[in-house]
């Protein structure tokens, strides 16, 4: 990790700006809350060394980026490609940690703000981070401090747009807009998302085991690789090379990874889903 020190003597250190709406958003949202200020953040200390905490003209420059294409968008001003695009804020509950998360989570899946690439944070108090990702629209997750403060990656194009910060706003607090969605509506969109975020996990756990097995490997990878929620796709990816003594393993796999599909997928392997 790089000092201070050497992240200043680069110039795109200190050309980063964070937009006055940006700020504006974090004044509003902690002294709305009543939250001290530094419960928002926007441009990332020497931790953040890719995405929408640094500037694009930092990640496509600086020789401490770590990635040159994550949060990078086409066809920015000159300008804009110096914005911060991040926003992280901490609420000052749990309660209200996941009441607002819920509420930008529906507003982003249910497309009034499209103006947010990414969201994370959690949407029911439990240990799963819950995300989404705007720009491919999937379920996507991140590191566990989501579990207290939510993050949002702005359309950089977007940094400098006020309606889109009072929205952002209006939408977390709960302010009521045309566009409110109903708490039943909200339950459901979160619940569903959750659901198709804990399948991704279980996925990755399934195929991380597998990959540790005696499998053909190109064809599970090409079984697997194209729809990861292709279940049938999957088991017949693992039926390719599968040795009977890590059935169980599988098994207890696919139970993680479909919950109520695991009994009819686990006889396709001709072994109890328990």
């Amino acid at each position: 990790m790089p000092t201070y020190a050497q992240l200043q003597t680069e110039s795109w250190w200190a050309r980063e700006l964070v937009t006055p709406e940006l700020d504006w958003l974090g004044d509003e949202l902690c002294r709305r809350t009543r939250r001290p200020r530094g419960a928002f953040g926007n441009k990332g200390d020497n931790n953040h060394l890719r995405g929408a905490h640094r500037s694009q003209e930092w990640i496509l420059k600086s020789r401490y980026c770590t990635s040159r294409t994550y949060t990078v968008q086409a066809g920015l001003t000159a300008v804009q490609q110096r914005h911060v695009a991040g926003v992280d804020f901490t609420p000052g509950s749990a309660a209200e940690m996941v009441a607002q998360c819920k509420r930008i989570y529906t507003a982003v899946r249910t497309g009034t703000l499209e103006e947010v690439r990414e969201f994370y944070g959690n949407v029911d108090g439990d240990k799963v981070v819950d995300g989404w990702d705007n720009v491919r629209n999937r379920a996507a997750s991140s590191d566990s401090s989501h579990l207290w403060h939510w993050h949002l990656t702005l359309d950089r194009r977007c940094c400098a747009d006020r309606r889109v910060m009072e929205r952002i706003l209006a939408i977390a607090l709960g302010d009521p807009t045309e566009e409110d969605v109903d708490d039943a509506t909200i339950d459901k969109i979160a619940t569903r998302t959750k659901t198709k975020v804990m399948a991704d996990n279980g996925i990755q756990q399934l195929l991380a085991r597998v990959q540790q097995l005696t499998v053909d490997q190109a064809t599970l990878l090409d079984a697997v690789g194209r729809d990861t929620t292709d279940e049938k796709a999957i088991v017949d990816g693992v039926l390719a090379g599968l040795g009977q003594r890590d059935i169980d393993d599988v098994a207890a796999a696919l139970k993680h990874a479909f919950g109520e599909r695991a009994a009819e997928l686990a006889a396709k392997l001709g072994t109890p889903a328990s």
